[in-house]
């Protein structure tokens, strides 16, 4: 029987070079992988929160506009302004608006149907049974109510700013608003938002 003789230089199995620089290349494959996903999860957490912030942003205009366009719904008893013959009344700041309407065909005025929103540390707020006058209004600092979360949202600009169009019977006003803010947790994801509103409601000459 014919017996096979040993080669010690005949090759059997990967050497222990080779082994180890497959196990290198395997080691840089997974951390490429492992890189690659995580800064895929990162920049979805980032997208995610971005969108929140746009989508917050855009609530508030929109929150904004819905009540602007019915400012002075009722007749004359929800004018506002020093002299109540105004739809909406602005501060001389330009970052708080008084505003009435009969959103609930009450009788009489009501305390929900006298409303403001303003902006104050940071934050877009909202009131109501408040007075006519926007620069009286405003400067008080109690009783209102957070719009934008704040432990999310940092608003860092709210500008309203009134036009007027008058004829011989009648003035319509309209409202530019220019909202700005940024994710409390990291300030370059910023967004702005401008636009105007147009107060459906005339007020008569």
């Amino acid at each position: 029987m014919l017996r096979q003789k040993y080669d010690p230089t005949s090759k059997r199995g990967f050497s222990l070079v080779e082994l180890l620089i497959a196990l290198l290349l395997g080691t840089v494959l997974l951390a490429m992988v492992i890189g690659l996903y995580v800064t895929g999860v990162s920049t979805g957490a980032k997208s995610l929160k971005y969108s929140r912030l746009r989508t917050d942003l855009q609530s508030i205009v929109a929150m904004m506009e819905t009540d602007f366009r019915r400012a002075g719904y009722g007749g004359s008893d929800y004018l506002v302004g020093a002299s109540s013959n105004k739809t909406i009344d602005i501060n001389a700041s330009n970052d708080c608006i008084v505003y009435y309407y009969n959103h609930n065909d009450t009788a009489t005025v009501e305390s929900s149907n006298q409303m403001a929103f303003s902006f104050k540390d940071n934050t877009v707020k909202f009131k109501s049974g408040v007075g006519k006058v926007a620069n009286v209004v405003c400067a008080v600092t109690t009783g209102w109510t957070d719009v934008s979360d704040n432990n999310f949202i940092k608003i860092t600009a709210l500008s309203l700013t009134e036009s007027v169009t008058s004829s011989a019977s009648a003035t319509m006003r309209s409202v530019k608003i220019d909202l700005s803010g940024e994710l409390v947790s990291d300030s370059n994801y910023a967004h702005s938002i401008a636009t105007r509103v147009q107060v459906r409601n005339l007020e008569f000459n």
